[in-house]
């Protein structure tokens, strides 16, 4: 998935983003989404991403249910993420920046 086009799907998601499409949406691009012991709560990883950069890890909270809506602080964090390291995202996943 092109880059712009996973910021365009979290900026459109606002509050109606679910945990799932979240974790598809960032493995997409390839982080890495791993479960902590607390029930819907996710680390973020991407370790090709570290290699280049000071990103090291972030994380997010799905809440709790089947396939929860995630809180829209959360998925306005990962879009920060993703704009703040879009250049060496682009990069890496062959793009031209």
């Amino acid at each position: 998935m092109p880059i712009s086009d996973t910021i365009q799907a979290l900026e459109n998601a606002g509050a109606s983003m679910r945990c799932a499409d979240l974790q598809k949406t960032l493995e997409a691009i390839g982080f890495e989404v791993k479960d902590r012991k607390k029930p819907g709560h996710k680390v973020v990883y991407h370790s090709r991403l570290s290699e280049m950069s000071e990103f090291t890890t972030t994380s997010y909270t799905c809440g709790h249910g089947k396939n929860p809506q995630v809180k829209p602080a959360y998925v306005k964090k990962m879009l920060g993420v993703i704009r703040r390291y879009e250049s060496e995202l682009k990069e890496l996943n062959g793009e031209k920046t």
